[in-house]
């Protein structure tokens, strides 16, 4: 019984172990989108203390590069560091193409999603939108929130306010207030300057002030710039025979460079840097999960 206990012992041990990096991961994954930067601060804080050897790691990044509440508003909610890998899913069969099939591919999709969204943008700026629907909904759920608030203007000039929630829900005394600068994009709870959309304290003091509030929706949502970014114009390939003669050398690949992996090539996603093994890190036994022996 007592080698059993040991075993037990050593098998919840690793659960735990995998179960803390788990939760260590998700933890960080929960500072990056953090939007305030006091709570994110705090969070930062108590990692350090908890696992100095990731706050370590996570030190030499700068803020502005992995996290919401720092990047000055710069990312749009975006939080990934690679859009092309959302092209993977979409040219994954085009993928295992030969190179000339999978250049005409990616083209005539490409041409094809431009020419759809131009259209799709025009014919919106005719029926007098002027932001896409996403854009609206995400408004209406603000103003929908944007109830029961007292508004304070402490300053004309620079259009500062003082948001004071007149009934909340939370259990304590005092109701929260939320600073609100309009000429600075700023709003204390974080959402107005990393989203760059009105949030439903704004909305308020836009209200109280009688004040359009698509001052304070940034213009990279608009319908018109959308339009822009896709007005671009993909011509089709000629024929053949109207090609120019290529008058420079042609190159021939080695074929003993050819990197030869075993095994069936990944069509999942591109790895990258992220994905390189460690060398020094042994294999563990899928059973037992110690490193040094192996199942069979």
């Amino acid at each position: 019984m007592g080698n059993k206990n040991i075993v037990w012992f050593t098998i919840l041990s690793l659960h735990w172990k995998w179960y803390s990096k788990i939760k260590l991961t998700y933890n960080s994954i929960l500072i990056a989108y953090e939007v305030k930067q006091p709570i994110l601060d705090a969070k930062l804080a108590a990692l350090r203390s908890h696992s100095p050897e990731v706050a370590s790691w996570i030190n030499k990044i700068p803020l502005q590069k992995w996290t919401q509440a720092y990047d000055g508003g710069n990312s749009f909610r975006h939080m990934t560091t690679n859009l092309v890998e959302c092209m993977n899913s979409v040219l994954k069969i085009a993928r295992s193409l030969p190179i000339c099939a999978l250049i005409k591919a990616t083209f005539e999709r490409t041409a094809t999603w431009f020419v759809e969204r131009a259209v799709k943008a025009y014919l919106m700026l005719q029926a007098s939108h002027q932001y896409p629907e996403e854009i609206n909904a995400i408004i209406r759920k603000n103003q929908q929130q944007a109830r029961m608030y007292q508004v304070h203007q402490y300053s004309r000039e620079n259009n500062e306010f003082q948001v004071q929630e007149t009934f909340s829900p939370h259990d304590h005394n005092l109701p929260i207030s939320f600073t609100v600068k309009l000429n600075d994009w700023w709003c204390d709870c974080g959402h107005f300057q990393v989203v760059r959309l009105p949030c439903h304290h704004v909305i308020v003091v836009c209200s109280f002030s009688y004040i359009n509030l698509t001052t304070y929706i940034h213009p990279v949502y608009s319908l018109y710039n959308i339009s822009k970014a896709y007005e671009i114009q993909f011509h089709p390939v000629q024929n053949k025979d109207y090609w120019f003669t290529y008058p420079r050398p042609n190159f021939i690949l080695d074929p003993n460079m050819r990197r030869r992996v075993p095994g069936r090539p990944p069509i999942t996603r591109i790895h990258n840097e992220m994905d390189k093994p460690n060398l020094n890190k042994q294999s563990k036994c899928s059973y037992c999960r110690n490193e040094g022996n192996h199942r069979g």
